[in-house]
Parts: structure tokens; sequence; C-alpha cells
């Protein structure tokens, strides 16, 4: 049995269980698919500029649109929220 802790993921947010040999190893959630450096604080994580961030929901984004085009499914038009795409 190994060791694991609980991290939240910096994209999405859900909690997600690592294993504790995967500490500062990049690591991927698998519910977004967003990568990052697992740590044992989600307050150790680096903080980010808002461009950054928007850089990594987007490719989230690109990546969930490619794999429902993949499987044949239609992905949902996203809005921003001042309305522009």
């Amino acid at each position: 049995m190994s060791i694991r802790f609980n991290q939240s993921c910096p994209t999405c947010g859900r909690r997600i269980d690592i294993r504790a040999s995967l500490l500062g190893c990049t690591v991927a959630c698998q519910h977004c698919g967003a990568e990052f450096t697992a740590s044992m604080s989600d307050t150790a994580q680096t903080q980010e500029s808002s461009d950054e961030l928007l850089d990594r929901v987007e490719a989230a984004l690109r990546r969930a649109e490619s794999a429902a085009s993949k499987s044949g499914l239609t992905a949902p038009t996203v809005v921003s929220p001042t309305g522009h795409n």
C-alpha cells in the first residue's frame, strides 16, 4: 500500500488523490486533464497571473473539444463572462 495525500487541482478545483512518491513531479488531473506540480500543501502552489490561468483553461477546453470530436460528440459552446466568444 502506498502513502497518498489529497490536493486540489489548480484548474478545476476538484480534490485529487496523489501518491506521496509523486511529490514535486508533474501530475495530471484525472477530471480535467490539467497538469500541475504535486505538493503537500495547496497553498504551496505558486501564484499564477490571470493570463497564465486563462491559458491553462483554454488548453483544457481545446483538449476536451478534441476528445469530443474524436468520439463523435458535439462539444458545448463556451461563452465568456463578457458575452464574447
